[in-house]
């Protein structure tokens, strides 16, 4: 072989073959064998698939769960409902103890420097939570090497110093905003159906658009404005709600009881009379069945409707003012948030206290009442290891199938078949609902 064809074969990054007289060279060993893929790579696949599904599908239990459960808990018995800062101050509580308890137990001190950048709840930041931080010391400067695992009680001063630093004053003002939002959210479980919330709380994406755009001057693409208003036309026919037969049974009862000068008390004179009469009595009982249904509904639309600006303030305020310091743990800022909401909560149960005589926190709280407070304490952890696991459009999916779950469950326990008005409702929120978070 020439010089000049070695040279430009190792130009090439290719070595140069070499003939040895008396040797067969085997080129069957040298030819590149086809690159497959290894079986822990489909191993790893099919896991990450598995969890996506499987936390896609914990997100739809446990969101038609909450509006059931919440709804049910705040039906006045006989003994009254239970206090709502009570509710929201135990789930803070537990919110508390599960920050702090990941905090100790996860692999690192810190997240990595990339996370800086990122929104506190985006998916990036909570994928960077964990196995694929960045160890640091007490300077803030990067370990080198492993010194040995740190024992529990390193741990727990470890996870108290990241959680109460001085960076955590900064989740005050979302932590205020989300108390009054958990508040008004089970105020507003005292008036609607179960249906009528889970609509209705899709609002939030209408208050978060707005306190973007015209606060924080975010731009919108022409699909997400083209679905906000069908998402608000879907909430609206979500939202009608018609008198029940309790309702109207409790009308005709209320009606039965006035006093003799009303014509209803002559109403066993005769039985033409009594017939007519008693139809007029129900269509008066419907009539003020309507009335009070239209009330309710009035009065939950409004609790919601604060509920969701106060949630969208909160939600754009941590994403736009605090991205910037980002850089820990999802799980500390998660504890931080609960800890100033622990105290913002606390603050309301001294209010109502002070309000009421004989003022007992945990009076009529019966079963649903703490499952309640399980549901709602873990809401935040749920959403995180979905978006861990998932992407926000699988989670904005999966917020609009708990609807058709909510509907049919709700059918079932009640007997009662949804109205057209409802199922359109429901699918105007769906398709809007997917086509603002989709990509």
């Amino acid at each position: 072989m020439s010089p000049t064809s070695s040279s430009s074969a190792s130009a090439r990054g290719v070595l140069p073959s070499i003939h040895i007289p008396g040797v067969t060279r085997d080129t069957s060993s040298t030819s590149p064998s086809p690159v497959r893929p290894s079986l822990s790579c489909k191993t790893q696949e099919s896991d990450n698939a598995l969890r996506k599904w499987a936390s896609l599908a914990v997100l739809i239990v446990f969101t038609t769960a909450t509006s059931i459960v919440s709804q049910r808990s705040r039906a006045v018995g006989s003994r009254g409902s239970y206090s709502i800062a009570t509710a929201v101050f135990l789930s803070e509580l537990l919110k508390v103890c599960v920050g702090f308890f990941l905090a100790v137990f996860r692999s690192s001190p810190t997240t990595s420097k990339d996370s800086a950048s990122l929104p506190l709840f985006s998916e990036k930041a909570i994928a960077l939570d964990g196995d694929e931080a960045v160890e640091l010391d007490d300077d803030g400067i990067q370990a080198r090497g492993n010194v040995g695992k740190p024992s529990l009680l390193d741990r727990i001063k470890r996870a108290y110093n990241d959680i109460y630093c001085a960076s955590a004053w900064m989740m005050g003002v979302p932590a205020l905003v989300y108390v009054a939002q958990n508040m008004l959210q089970l105020a507003a479980n005292s008036y609607l159906s179960s249906v009528a919330y889970q609509g209705l709380s899709q609002l939030k994406l209408v208050t978060a658009a707005m306190i973007s755009v015209f606060l924080y001057k975010k731009t919108l693409s022409s699909r997400q404005w083209i679905s906000l208003p069908i998402l608000m036309m879907g909430v609206l026919l979500l939202a009608q709600k018609s008198p029940s037969k309790q309702d109207v049974a409790n009308a005709a009862a209320l009606l039965d009881y006035v006093s003799d000068e009303s014509p209803f008390a002559h109403r066993h004179a005769g039985s033409i009379e009594t017939s007519w009469r008693a139809s007029k009595m129900m269509a008066e009982a419907f009539a003020l069945a309507s009335k009070y249904a239209n009330a309710q509904l009035a009065a939950g639309a409004t609790l919601v409707l604060l509920a969701c600006i106060c949630g969208g303030f909160a939600g754009v305020y941590i994403e736009t003012r605090l991205k910037s310091s980002m850089s820990v743990a999802l799980s500390v800022r998660n504890a931080q948030l609960a800890s100033f909401a622990l105290v913002t909560a606390g603050g309301a149960m001294a209010l109502e206290a002070i309000g009421k005589e004989g003022w007992q926190p945990l009076a009529n709280f019966t079963t649903l009442a703490w499952i309640t407070v399980l549901l709602r304490g873990a809401a935040g952890y749920v959403v995180s290891a979905t978006l861990r696991y998932a992407d926000t459009i699988m989670k904005g999916f999966a917020t609009s199938v708990a609807i058709i779950t909510t509907i049919a469950l709700e059918s079932i326990l009640t007997s009662h078949l949804p109205s057209t008005v409802q199922v359109l409702g429901s699918i105007l929120v769906m398709l809007s609902t997917y086509n603002y978070v989709r990509i």
